[in-house]
């Protein structure tokens, strides 16, 4: 037999194993990032931008009428923006508890979860007698109710749309949120005559056809328990209610989405403890203080200096209102072109903090808009100057928000909402502290000195921008590490 001659048994093998070119193999396709449609994705961003509203609008529809729950109430002016100050303080620390389960145990269940609770005490602050103490406890739990939408939105964002599209999408989500500090004070004209009460009912209606609207229309997108999406149970736009939603991919799948652990205290000082998200809501935290105090004084300031009446009053927080649309949509649209353009030029350089160099120009735009304010309020100003820097002060403290939102949602994998809860909740408590604080510190100051002093807190947020840009990435790596490490 000759070397070239083949036995039977190779030619048998050989034809029951044939070579296979490898031209001929074809490469696994990779799983869309969300499988739901374009139109199903933005009627999910639709509807937890109008849920994003609530808060907001729960916040602004009440801040006109102090002066007359002052009188209801019999109660100083101290108190009455004491009730201010403890609802944005449970809007701060509220959402790490529910944000965490909500990157644990599915989006739905929370926001079902946190609205029966906003109902309830809309309820009841539309029935009780006037108590200020009642007030006080009914406005913890209505702030508990309303508090989980902001980061939990923020996490289904983060669930259905990719990063190099996100920066626009949340500007959009935002837009929900924004609108209250518009349409809140605007609405409030519903409470002129005395009828106080009705302002709550209101928002015990409003709360009710959102929840509804949860419950038949928004499908559970937490990436852990449903992959992209493509085994989501639906019957075209309508969704099986239920108030819990199992896992319904494999084993296997949801290796391919970060999950992250069980809620706990250790968890939430692990995740203070990473300089991104700590920087980043630190930053945030005393530019919304600046502008939640020009917030809060800028109806007094135009009834008492202007003589503006209580429907002038309510319209002109238009302005304001505005200028956070305007920025957050050009901010967000600006900062994905961002990314875009930094890809596309050095995808081997880019990372997610080349978004924070739009943040000076935004820092710059508020700060301004601070000073102007306080020194137009304090030498009387004509009021179109006020209503020009408190749109400023606006627009360049949204403009920084949606790309801390955006970075927040992309600097650590599994946990968005947790990272932008933290965030939240550094805001919220810089704004409680404001409010509380603001008319002590202007009657001691002045309006000029004051707004001086929290526009130079924006020279912090500076440094925090560039430490960021120059850290971040080292930070980001050595934290993903330690989460391999101790995942195995």
């Amino acid at each position: 037999m000759s070397l070239n001659d083949k036995s039977p048994e190779t030619s048998l093998n050989e034809k029951s194993e044939p070579k296979i070119d490898e031209q001929d193999v074809l490469p696994v396709p990779k799983p869309a990032y969300t499988a739901f449609t374009s139109r199903r994705k933005w009627f999910a961003i639709i509807i937890v931008s109008i849920t994003g509203f609530l808060g907001p609008l729960t916040g602004n529809i009440y801040i006109p009428i102090l002066p007359q729950l002052q009188q209801v109430f019999n109660t100083s002016e101290t108190a009455i923006n004491a009730t201010v100050s403890v609802f944005m303080a449970i809007m701060a620390i509220a959402p790490l508890l529910w944000a965490s389960w909500a990157d644990f145990g599915g989006r739905k269940t929370l926001y079902l979860t946190s609205l029966l609770l906003f109902i309830l005490a809309n309820i009841l602050l539309a029935a009780v007698p006037a108590n200020i103490g009642a007030l006080f406890v009914l406005r913890i739990v209505q702030a508990i109710g309303a508090s989980s939408v902001m980061s939990v939105g923020a996490g289904t964002i983060a669930d259905l749309v990719p990063p190099k599209e996100r920066a626009r999408a949340i500007s959009y989500f935002m837009m929900g949120p924004q609108l209250g500090p518009i349409l809140g004070p605007i609405l409030s004209v519903i409470a002129s005559g005395g009828h106080w009460r009705w302002i709550f009912g209101f928002l015990a209606i409003l709360g009710s056809l959102v929840y509804l609207v949860i419950l038949f229309f928004l499908p559970e997108t937490l990436r852990c328990l449903v992959g992209n999406g493509s085994r989501v149970p639906m019957n075209g736009w309508f969704v099986q209610p239920h108030l819990i939603q199992r896992r319904i991919i494999t084993e296997e799948e949801a290796c391919n989405y970060p999950k992250p652990p069980k809620p706990s205290l250790k968890g939430y000082w692990s995740i203070l403890k990473y300089k991104p998200v700590l920087l980043c809501s630190f930053n945030s935290g005393l530019l919304f203080a600046g502008f939640y105090g020009m917030s809060v004084t800028f109806a007094r300031r135009l009834h008492d200096d202007y003589g503006f009446s209580h429907l002038e009053q309510s319209f002109a927080y238009v302005c304001p209102g505005v200028s956070l649309i305007t920025g957050s949509l050009i901010g967000g649209r600006l900062s994905d072109h961002l990314r875009k353009r930094m890809k596309r030029k050095h995808p081997e350089r880019y990372t997610p903090e080349h978004r924070f160099s739009l943040q000076l120009v935004g820092l710059a735009i508020s700060m301004c808009g601070l000073l102007g304010y306080g020194w137009c309020i304090d030498k009387h100003v004509h009021v179109v100057a006020v209503f020009v820097f408190t749109f400023l002060g606006g627009f360049g403290m949204t403009w920084v928000f949606v790309v801390t939102t955006t970075y927040l949602t992309e600097c650590s994998s599994g946990q968005a909402a947790t990272n932008v809860a933290i965030g939240n909740f550094f805001r919220n408590a810089c704004a409680a502290v404001s409010s509380v604080l603001i008319s002590e510190l202007t009657d001691k100051m002045g309006f000029g000195w004051c707004f001086t002093g929290l526009a130079l807190l924006d020279i912090i947020g500076f440094a925090i921008v560039l430490l960021l840009m120059a850290k971040g990435p080292a930070w980001r790596l050595q934290w993903e590490e330690k989460k391999r490490g101790v995942a195995s």
